[in-house]
């Protein structure tokens, strides 16, 4: 039981990073140069969950103003605003395992009285 429960924390931290990342990202849809963050999800050895955030270096539009040219940030707003969708559902779901777990835990102890 304890087992479960750790996963689905390792989940909600996993996908907090992922929305921070996207957020930040977001954030800096307008700052010439800024290089978007991207969380890759991976399995650990005992079952779990682990983030891992990179800087993508895609070069970001470059534009020409004045007789100079700026290179603009490499993040797509319709790219991470989609991508919040499934983040928004996986923390959901590891919430409601986290929910189930505490009922069932409860009814056990119920039982035992």
């Amino acid at each position: 039981m304890i087992k479960a429960l750790d996963t689905s924390i390792q989940g909600l931290k996993a996908m907090e990073t992922r929305m921070a990342a996207s957020a930040n990202n977001l954030a800096n849809v307008n700052t010439e140069g800024f290089k978007k963050d991207r969380v890759t999800l991976s399995e650990t050895a005992q079952g779990g969950i682990r983030a891992e955030v990179a800087k993508v270096d895609t070069p970001g539009d470059v534009v020409e103003d004045r007789g100079t040219t700026r290179e603009l940030s490499n993040v797509d707003m319709a790219e991470e605003i989609a991508g919040t969708i499934p983040t928004k559902a996986a923390y959901s779901a590891n919430l409601k395992m986290i929910q189930a777990q505490d009922e069932l835990t409860g009814t056990l102890l119920s039982i035992k009285k």
